[in-house]
Formats: structure tokens, C-alpha cells, sequence
């Protein structure tokens, strides 16, 4: 899977959509056969970045293949080896008898080997999500920079101590890489040059090696703008300066609770970084990571 970003912009409106949006984590947030209804869902809805699978072919699929899985076979049961989901973590079901193509979102819980996958019970508004026994679903989950998704039947559902659903051991589990770089959550000032030579002061609150989400006033630019980022690194004795040039991809006001509501938030892409300064944004991110920063 070959994630890129996506200018909302560029999203159809009112039409079945013929591919799939992911978030910045590889979670689907739109499936293909969809319709977007406006622009302000987008943006309300998906502050963390669009991204499509630039590999994948434009058509909706099959709701019970998956093409993006076409890299690597099928391996035998939960979890994969050498990963151990722990409680908590985030996974998307999908109900699959009745052709739905809406994923929703739920937690692991557990899993007892060779028996049944443990997890949440999406609370769903409506009737989108309606759970019984014996329904066929496919769940998906991102562990670092794999996706693994597996298809299963409800097998009991439980409402005590809180609504949750026993899921059929999976016999085969589905994994595919996500060829994109890793994103570290940061706080970094930053000064942003526009081309008619404004200068502005903003943060950089993610950064990847080949793009950022900033904090910024709305004078910087517009979707498709470039402009220039300035800002100060470290790592442990070596300082630096790095100034790198960066197109504006998508921009939206910051999301609610967020302490500065004049500023905006941008999704940048940079390009033509030079070597040393790649070395320098790898070095960021994953020291980063390795402090408990992913994003």
C-alpha cells in the first residue's frame, strides 16, 4: 500500500467515491462505494490527514476482496508473529453479509488462541451497526507500519460488564506493509515564509520525513501554495538550522479544546529536501518514537 497525502479539495462530492481514504494511520475513514456529502464532514471529521493508496486501481471492490493485500500471502492465525496486540488498541469492523462497506470503530480487548478474538462493540448511531450472532465481519488493525485484517463471525455477544462481542478465531490473518514514513508528534517553533516574502510564526506539532502538520495563521497560504519552513534542531551536542520548502496540502481550523483558536491547521508536504537535511528529519522523527512520541 503506497499511502500519499490528499487535498480535500480533490475529493469527490455527491458521487459513490471509486477508491478508499485512509488516515495519516492507515485506518479506512472512507471506503470505496461511499459518498461524501460535503466538504465541512471533511473537515470536521478527519483534522489528522486524508491519504489515498496511490497504487490502488479507481473502482469500488468487492466487499470480500482485498486488493491492497496483493503483496504477501496469508498467514496462519492471531496474532501475527512477533507482534502482541495489547488491550485497547484501536481496530475498524466491517459487517460482510449484507455487502456493507462502512467501517466502524471498536477496541481489541483480548484474544484466546485458537478460540475467539475478543473486542468492543462499535456504538453506532441508527441502524448502521447491527451485531448478531453468526454475522460475518472483517476486522483490521495497524500495528506500526503493518495493517493486519482478518475476516470472522460473531460468535456470542455480551452486555455485561459493557458491550462487547466474542469474534471466531481467525484461521488466516491478511498483512500489508504501509510504504509511508512514520509521523512523531513534536512542538516546534517555526518561522513560515510565504512567496511574497511574509514571515510568520507558527509550530510544527507532527512531522514525518516528507511532510508536517503546523499550526499556523491563515496569511501563510492556501492549498497548493508553497512556502518555506524555518526551525532550530537538536540531537544531543549537534545543533542545526533547517529551512526546507514545503506545498500546502489541505488547511482547517484546529480542532476543538485547542489552546490557540486564531491559528489554522496545514498539512505540508515538503520536496526538493536536500540530503543532509533528510538525514536530519529521520533523525527527529524516530528519536521521537523512541521517546514515546508516535503519532
Amino acid at each position: 500500500m503506497n499511502l500519499q497525502p490528499i487535498p480535500i479539495d480533490e475529493i469527490p462530492l455527491g458521487v459513490p467515491l471509486s477508491w478508499r481514504i485512509y488516515d495519516r494511520n492507515g485506518y479506512i475513514v472512507f471506503a470505496s462505494g461511499e459518498t461524501v456529502s460535503s466538504r465541512e464532514q471533511l473537515v470536521n471529521l478527519f483534522s489528522a490527514g486524508l491519504m489515498r493508496d496511490a497504487d490502488a486501481p479507481s473502482q469500488p471492490q468487492a466487499s470480500n476482496s482485498w486488493p491492497e493485500f496483493k503483496e504477501a500471502p496469508p498467514i496462519d492465525g492471531f496474532p501475527p508473529a512477533g507482534i502482541k496486540p495489547h488491550a485497547g488498541e484501536r481496530i475498524q469492523i466491517r459487517l460482510l453479509d449484507q455487502g456493507s462497506q462502512n467501517y466502524f470503530a471498536a477496541h481489541l480487548i483480548g484474544y484466546i488462541r485458537n478460540k475467539s478474538v475478543l473486542v468492543t462493540r462499535p456504538v453506532a448511531s441508527g441502524s448502521d451497526f447491527v451485531p448478531m450472532e453468526g454475522r460475518k465481519v472483517e476486522v483490521r488493525m495497524v500495528t506500526g507500519n503493518n495493517i493486519h485484517a482478518f475476516q470472522s463471525t460473531i460468535q456470542r455477544l455480551c452486555n455485561s460488564p459493557s458491550l462487547y462481542m466474542h469474534l471466531e478465531y481467525p484461521t488466516e490473518v491478511h498483512v500489508q506493509k504501509l510504504r509511508k514514513s512514520p509521523w512523531a508528534k513534536m512542538n516546534l517553533a517555526v518561522t513560515i515564509l510565504d512567496t511574497q516574502g511574509g514571515r510568520e510564526a507558527g509550530s510544527i506539532v507532527n512531522l514525518s520525513s516528507d511532510g508536517a502538520q503546523l499550526h499556523a495563521p491563515s496569511s501563510i497560504g492556501n492549498p497548493g501554495g508553497n512556502i518555506r519552513l524555518s526551525f532550530h534542531a537538536t540531537m544531543d551536542e549537534l545543533k542545526t538550522t533547517l529551512n526546507l520548502d514545503a506545498t500546502i496540502l489541505h488547511m482547517h481550523p484546529q480542532a476543538a479544546g485547542e489552546a490557540q483558536s486564531h491559528m489554522l491547521e496545514y498539512g505540508i508536504a515538503f520536496h526538493t529536501v536536500a540530503f543532509a537535511d533528510a538525514l536530519w528529519l529521520k533523525a527527529l522523527v524516530y528519536r521521537h518514537i523512541a521517546e514515546g512520541d508516535l503519532a
